[in-house]
């Protein structure tokens, strides 16, 4: 009688395995691709021919702010990227930097000189928003085209030195400095 019981346990056992493998019919497949892009643009910094540049705003003086956030004075400039990589459709560029207020929107001043005084930066690639200062992923919104190995594909942006703060910013130098990535899409 062992014999038998030990058989049904063993039939039963097997059928089971058998119907559960049935039943398993809910599958999927996850593909995965993407590209590895040569690190070969070229950077020019506002027409310095360098990877580093400087913007150098016009003097202002502490009546004109009128409050926090205000601006004193901007300065266009513009960061050129040539001979990158073709198959790359879309560029942007990651800014990071010392900032003074938690949206990473305000670049601190790094200088002893003047005080409750900081710098934005605009982007006016496809929009009108401040750079944020964190290393994050810009909108794509901000992306400009790929213009290839001969023509520079250019982002312009606005600085802005502007108050930090409820009071005007007083005498001294002020200086500020911020990293940036090239961001490929």
């Amino acid at each position: 009688m062992n014999k038998k019981l030990l058989s049904l346990l063993v039939s039963g056992s097997l059928i089971a395995v058998v119907s559960t493998s049935v039943f398993a019919t809910d599958t999927g497949v996850v593909n995965f691709n993407g590209k590895i892009v040569a690190d070969t643009c070229e950077i020019n910094v506002n027409e310095s021919a360098s990877t580093t540049g400087t913007v150098t705003f016009a003097d202002t003086y502490p009546a004109d702010y009128s409050g926090d956030g205000s601006i004193g004075t901007s300065k266009d400039f513009k960061i050129e990227l040539i001979k990158c990589d073709p198959l790359v459709d879309k560029l942007n560029l990651t800014f990071s930097g010392t900032t003074t207020d938690a949206g990473f929107l305000r670049l601190e001043n790094s200088e002893a000189g003047a005080t409750n005084v900081g710098i934005t930066v605009t982007n006016k690639n496809g929009g009108a928003n401040d750079v944020k200062f964190d290393g994050s992923v810009p909108d794509a919104s901000t992306d400009v085209d790929n213009a290839g190995s001969i023509t520079p594909t250019i982002f312009n942006y606005t600085a802005n030195v502007i108050q930090v703060g409820n009071n005007a910013p007083t005498a001294g130098k002020y200086a500020s400095s911020a990293t940036f990535e090239v961001f490929y899409r």
